[in-house]
């Protein structure tokens, strides 16, 4: 397992303790993450992934790049925090995609579960915010840009 904060753990641990087979969730620990830049966007985030509204995120794939990290197996299981990094579930990835800004559709934009959840809005809220990843790693933003588009779904609590 990754290194993590003991709060997480503990939370991790009590997750585990609930699965009839442990082992097997244990293996397959990815990260303990959260939603968005601000502390206000992590809380937004996590209470509509609680709330199911949330079940889908992305990731420029240059990002992965730059930090030398891996992408996320289908089937991983993350911790999701809020603002206060307080651990709130844990998420199992369902399916992954390397695709195009410009091919994000829009039921994928409806799944991200944030603004007004078309594909309009989605690419309206998400240009400027990858725009300046992009910036921030030397690169352009454009329709061409790399995504890793991730669904998910909540397993616990």
């Amino acid at each position: 397992m990754a290194v993590v904060p003991q709060h997480i753990l503990v939370f991790w641990h009590a997750f585990l303790e609930s699965r009839a087979a442990p082992g097997d969730a244990s293996e397959r620990f990815y990260e303990s993450f959260r939603i968005g830049i601000e502390d206000e966007d992590a809380d937004a985030g996590a209470k509509l992934i609680l709330g199911g509204q949330k079940t889908a995120t992305s990731s420029l794939l240059w990002q992965y790049e730059s930090s030398g990290k891996a992408l996320p197996p289908l089937g991983n299981l993350s911790v999701v925090e809020n603002g206060r990094r307080e651990p709130v579930c844990v998420v199992q990835t369902t399916w992954i995609e390397v695709m195009r800004f410009g091919d994000v559709d829009a039921q994928f934009a409806r799944e991200y579960g944030e603004g007004d959840r078309t594909l309009e809005g989605w690419r309206k809220m998400f240009r400027p915010y990858y725009a300046k990843a992009c910036a921030a790693l030397g690169r352009e933003m454009s329709d061409d840009a790399p995504m890793v588009c991730e669904r998910f779904r909540v397993i616990y609590p």
